[in-house]
């Protein structure tokens, strides 16, 4: 597997709604299949972790390595709802809510990065999901993280995508907490139209400027499954656990070939942050998308997908 790439440490900003006329053709561009064509209701399951419901999305099958797909703070699974479909053409590939996002129920006990790590293991023990590929974004990343260090075993390879792992409790939370309380504020109010989609750019704009760095260029539709995911029961809980939780000492640890994917413009986490976890675990690789926010799967779907399932089959050979 090649090296990682080095990066400049930069922290992005919020774009105004007029860069987005000098953004690539890519940006925003679905990859095929195109999930719209996709009967999503057939792959819908739900399942007991604990005695609580966790709701997740199953597609695919085949024998190549399977992938596991967990969204960040505020999302649910339809976050990776543009890469699926490409994912799942010779693989099988499941994404979940977590508990207290989405249609999952609240878990049990309080919520936990450790809480998250465990059900992502049991999921993975109902499901038969053998050393998947497991992937996350943002909060995501730092539960799979957690999952690689505490059951390696569970773990054939990782992708962290934005990952929230590194210093925690200097996360810029007033930013988070007002995307979140903005998104409650304005939801229900923007999500009209002829389909039900956040139709108005200028909306568009405030509601997802701290993690797309062009809304206005991502599908209306897109958006929408994206903005009915605002603010969810477990979401302040989940802040805390995310902000408590630091592993940054252990991710030297991490045994699992790894690919870190972060945004240039990232306004969340830092891009700096993302060579530094790279360079943390060992013979990590690192991707950085330019002119890219939060979600580089949301974002560039097409380039994303290229790289996730190069990197899928460089671990396919390795293990072979």
């Amino acid at each position: 597997m090649e090296a990682h790439r080095r990066i400049l440490a930069a922290r992005g900003r919020p774009a105004s709604r007029r860069t987005a006329r000098s953004a690539s053709a890519d940006y925003g561009a679905s990859d095929t299949p195109d999930w719209r064509t996709i009967r999503w209701p057939e792959h819908l399951r739900a399942i007991a972790v604990d005695s609580r419901r966790v709701h997740l999305v199953d597609v695919g099958s085949g024998p190549d390595q399977p992938i596991l797909l967990v969204h960040g703070l505020g999302g649910r699974w339809q976050n990776w709802i543009e890469n699926i479909p490409r994912l799942a053409a010779q693989r099988r590939v499941v994404a979940l809510d977590l508990p207290g996002f989405g249609r999952s129920q609240l878990p049990a006990e309080p919520i936990s990065i450790a809480g998250y790590a465990r059900t992502l293991d049991s999921v993975c023990d109902l499901l038969e999901l053998d050393a998947p590929l497991v992937g996350g974004n943002s909060l995501g990343a730092l539960v799979v993280a957690e999952l690689a260090l505490r059951f390696p075993e569970r773990v054939g390879a990782l992708a962290l995508v934005g990952p929230a792992c590194l210093a925690p409790a200097d996360l810029d939370s007033r930013t988070v907490q007002l995307a979140l309380a903005a998104g409650g504020r304005i939801a229900s109010s923007l999500l009209r139209g002829p389909n039900g989609t956040v139709t108005r750019p200028r909306a568009q704009h405030i509601l997802f400027a701290t993690v797309l760095r062009h809304p206005t260029l991502i599908a209306n539709d897109t958006l929408y499954e994206l903005a009915t995911g605002v603010r969810p029961p477990g979401a302040t809980a989940a802040l805390a656990a995310l902000r408590a939780h630091d592993i940054s000492a252990e991710l030297g640890a991490i045994g699992a070939p790894t690919l870190v994917v972060h945004g240039r413009e990232d306004v969340l986490v830092p891009c700096a942050d993302a060579e530094r976890i790279a360079a943390m675990i060992p013979g990590a690789e690192l991707l950085v998308f330019e002119d890219t926010g939060h979600m580089p799967m949301v974002e560039r779907p097409v380039p994303f997908d290229d790289a996730l399932l190069r990197f899928a089959g460089a671990v396919g050979r390795l293990g072979g």
